[in-house]
């Protein structure tokens, strides 16, 4: 899970350098504009045989520069997120962003996203039979 969010940070990174990223919440002193990323929840579910999915949801907040156009800073912000956030890579895979939405409230951005993986789980070893005699009869009625 700490794979999905560093993608998505490096995305954000990628976006534009100057703005710093925080992955925790930054009680004083963060620079405005910038984003904080945080998983807000997570599931499983089991499918076939080993075959789980796991969803992952998270919340970007974007704070934007002291100017007195924020809500339309933040509207801009979000519109350029649906896109730069569609398809995030970890381990070699891409990964599609799904249920995205936003909201500003109290002139900070939340952009809502979330996704979902597959993962097939290890089968357990067993032990393995070493030796099987079999005996068979035919009965004549």
């Amino acid at each position: 899970m700490e794979q999905v969010k560093n993608a998505i940070i490096s995305r954000l990174v990628a976006r534009d350098p100057e703005f710093p990223v925080y992955d925790e919440r930054v009680e004083q002193g963060f620079q405005e504009p910038c984003f904080f990323v945080l998983q807000i929840s997570g599931g499983q579910t089991k499918e076939v045989d080993r075959r789980y999915r796991r969803t992952l949801m998270f919340d970007v907040h974007y704070f934007p520069s002291d100017s007195l156009e924020k809500k339309t800073e933040c509207q801009r912000v979000a519109e350029q997120l649906y896109e730069q956030l569609e398809y995030v890579e970890w381990s070699g895979i891409l990964y599609r962003g799904h249920e995205m939405k936003h909201e500003v409230v109290d002139d900070v951005l939340h952009f809502f996203l979330s996704y979902n993986m597959h993962l097939i789980r290890q089968k357990a070893t067993a032990a393995k039979m070493q030796r099987l005699e079999m005996e068979g009869h035919i009965r004549y009625d």
